[in-house]
């Protein structure tokens, strides 16, 4: 058994043959396969030293408190980016949120007067 090609499986089909060790070989190869940086290549496969701490005040910009200027300044310019609707769209948003609020308001009131009267039967 000295080539894998050439040797014998255990149920006595040659291995280039056997085809549980080809769909083996083939879902092997076409696994992902994690790339590794010749940094972290040794002999124990670990990189070799410890990661360095981020220090507190390091490479980050330390954070400075907005002032009620800046604010209003930031607060205006993002109002800018906004896509505002026009005044049709603004009409046909209103009337369907009006529509579904008035349908609620009937749903919750039929409810209360529902179990109203239940309740006034049951103990009244």
């Amino acid at each position: 058994m000295a080539d894998k090609d050439n040797a014998e499986s255990e149920s006595g089909v040659p291995a280039a043959q056997d085809p549980a060790r080809e769909v083996a070989r083939a879902a092997a190869s076409s696994r992902p396969v994690r790339k590794s940086s010749p940094a972290e290549e040794t002999s124990s496969g670990t990189k070799g030293h410890a990661t360095p701490k981020r220090r507190a005040g390091g490479t980050a910009r330390a954070k400075k408190r907005t002032t009620p200027v800046g604010f209003v300044r930031e607060s205006a310019g993002e109002l800018r980016k906004v896509v505002w609707p026009t005044a049709t769209q603004l009409r046909q948003y209103f009337i369907v949120v009006l529509v579904f609020v008035l349908l609620i308001i009937l749903y919750v009131s039929a409810l209360d007067l529902l179990f109203g009267w239940g309740l006034l039967q049951i103990f009244g």
